[in-house]
């Protein structure tokens, strides 16, 4: 079975499905995203992954797979936003094929915080209490891209100028998405049991 027909099928999949079959299609779809080389492959896959299966993965298991996607869904991230920056001079109502791929950047960015917001939310509502240790990887990769995006929104004047029109929409719209991710974290923190002995250094890291 080809690669599209595999993910056709899973995003047919129903709750007990998914759950049924975990085991067995989890690793490929893992594999299958460190592979993705497109935004729209990337974006489609980590959805499900995020979405459909991680609900059903054991709280033993969670920190193992989130240390195998999050890695990639933040550098993603940076790829983007570094596309963003490069492109943003260029901008032009003048200049149409730009507009629609910057407004592109921007649409997926949106897309890639809910995904992120949803992992977290997922976590939020599993019934044990969380130890830092893990999910270390989650509120740091979520921290790293809040900054980011908080960064480039607060120095949109700049960047945007006299073009800010042309993605004002969009550029509210990632601010939004990011302040629900900031908000849903907030919430799993005051859930997570923070070891004493954890390095000063990933404390200070998480409230600065």
């Amino acid at each position: 079975m080809s690669q599209k027909s595999l993910l056709e099928e899973i995003s047919q999949w129903n709750e007990e499905m998914c759950q049924k079959e975990l085991e067995c299609v989890l690793p490929k779809l893992v594999s299958m995203y460190q592979c993705s080389d497109s935004w729209s492959e990337h974006i489609r896959v980590l959805k499900i992954l995020t979405e459909m299966f991680m609900p059903h993965i054991s709280v033993a298991e969670i920190g193992t797979f989130l240390s195998q996607v999050l890695p990639k869904a933040v550098k993603f991230f940076d790829e983007l936003m570094d596309e963003l920056s490069s492109q943003a001079e260029g901008l032009s109502s003048q200049n149409a094929d730009l507009c629609t791929s910057f407004r592109n950047i921007l649409q997926t960015m949106v897309q890639l915080l809910g995904i992120l917001t949803g992992c977290v939310r997922n976590i939020s509502a599993l019934e044990e209490t969380m130890a830092m240790e893990n999910i270390h990887s989650l509120p740091f990769s979520v921290v790293h891209v809040l900054k980011s995006t908080f960064t480039h929104c607060k120095d949109i004047e700049t960047v945007y100028s006299g073009r800010l029109h042309l993605v004002s929409d969009l550029l509210q719209s990632l601010f939004r998405e990011a302040y629900s991710l900031q908000k849903q974290l907030m919430e799993l923190l005051d859930r997570i049991v923070l070891e004493l002995t954890a390095p000063e250094e990933e404390i200070v890291g998480m409230v600065t």
